[in-house]
């Protein structure tokens, strides 16, 4: 099947699809062109953007001997 003919069997199945079902689809398309796009950042949850985030700010704080080891936190028996 040619490019041509695929994106007119897409547009066709976009037509039919119910508007609650609509919403996904677009969304999936939009991952797919930003993959394609290499955008690949824009398409990550907020939270798996925030967690990477702090885990290099944590990894900066160790190089900078910023931490407490875990042994003085314990409390002594």
């Amino acid at each position: 099947m040619s490019t041509t003919e695929l994106r007119r069997l897409v547009k066709k199945q976009v037509d039919t699809l119910q508007p609650e079902r609509l919403q996904s689809a677009a969304d999936y398309l939009s991952f797919l062109s930003k993959q394609r796009n290499g955008n690949k950042n824009e398409t990550i949850d907020p939270r798996i953007a925030r967690m990477r985030q702090r885990i290099r700010e944590a990894d900066e704080a160790e190089a900078a001997g910023k931490l407490i080891p875990l042994e003085k936190l314990r409390r002594k028996r």
